[in-house]
């Protein structure tokens, strides 16, 4: 009998817990699909993802080519960008589940400033849930999920994370298309480069270099065509490699953008890649805030940090001395 009662209590006890992992892990609703399972695991047939707050802004980032993608069908997106919120998709899960009694606050708080994220394969969407605040130690993210086919919201949120991530996950669902936007000015290799062009208006300093072949350059003053007869390869092939990664910062702000552009440049940088394909950036001087005068220890008249910038007589933005530092080399740079 005892064995028998031993046995009984064994069955019954896990009974309990399968039905525990039934109700708690696997998150079954009442439509008849888990609520807990925010993980998109082929991001490679993504095609799009929409994102929205809840003041009726929203950004759509829409998959164009094999790791190309555009927001809002204007603008090529962040490599670094979408690939954490591609991984993001690809890897949240649920760290722990929110006690009923819990429920209400949660969802209040969801309501009020959770973003909205929908997952498309092709015309299909997926995946529908809100991505919320940090918890209080900021290493997991309250999240609910939604019916992908009615948007009927689930009733239990959860805590999710990332395993092996320290921290939240609610600022890689962001909603400004600016912060969306590549960046990328210059990306080329050495050899891809027919020729660079950097004039200084205010000096005389200008170069143009020319790739001709492998190993093969020429070095001339784009104002006069007088070619140098003797210049250090090894510099140029350096020289070359700069602008393999060159970025703006921000946007600039439009205010007196007109005068500042219609101003003498700092120097003009033209690249002509080997299909025929120009870029052009014009470099303005900013001039420099009252904290800035004096920074470094010595007087500034412009600010010595960074500088505006035109692109393709299209974008106005910001560029830090940083990264065009090495850039803006002059042409006895080249000469031994």
């Amino acid at each position: 009998m005892k064995k028998n009662r031993s046995t009984i209590i064994i069955v019954v006890l896990l009974l309990l817990v399968s039905g525990y992992f039934l109700i708690f892990k696997s998150g079954f609703s009442t439509i008849g699909e888990k609520d807990n399972e925010f993980a998109v695991k082929d991001t490679g047939n993504i095609t799009k993802i929409f994102i929205a707050n809840k003041n009726n802004q929203s950004v759509t980032l829409t998959r164009v080519s094999k790791g190309q993608w555009k927001v809002n069908d204007k603008y090529f997106v962040r490599p670094d960008c979408i690939n954490t919120l591609l991984y993001t998709i690809n890897m949240v899960t649920v760290k722990t589940i929110i006690p009923e009694n819990s429920w209400y606050t949660v969802i209040k708080n969801l309501s009020a400033v959770a973003v909205k994220v929908e997952i498309y394969k092709g015309d299909d969407r997926v995946k529908v849930y809100y991505v919320g605040q940090e918890t209080a130690d900021e290493l997991g993210t309250y999240m609910l999920m939604a019916n992908s086919r009615t948007e009927e919201n689930y009733k239990q949120p959860y805590i999710t994370y990332i395993p092996g991530f320290d921290g939240y996950l609610t600022s890689r669902y962001f909603i400004k298309e600016e912060d969306w936007r590549d960046r990328t000015i210059f990306q080329y290799y050495p050899y891809d480069l027919k020729t660079v062009t950097v004039e200084y208006p205010g000096a005389d300093s200008s170069f143009r270099i020319t790739i001709a072949g492998k190993n093969q350059f020429m070095v001339d003053n784009p104002r006069t065509g007088q070619k140098a007869r003797t210049f250090d390869t090894i510099a140029v092939k350096q020289y070359l490699t700069y602008y393999q990664s060159v970025d703006w910062e921000v946007t600039a702000p439009v205010v007196r953008k007109d005068s500042i552009i219609n101003s003498p440049p700092v120097a003009i940088i033209r690249v002509e890649d080997v299909k025929g394909k120009v870029n052009t950036i014009k470099l303005f001087h900013r001039k420099a805030s009252v904290v800035q005068e004096n920074k470094y220890g010595r007087d500034y008249q412009y600010d010595p940090d960074r500088l505006f910038a035109l692109v393709n007589d299209k974008d106005f933005v910001l560029v830090q001395f940083f990264v065009f530092g090495k850039i803006l080399q002059p042409v006895s740079y080249f000469f031994r």
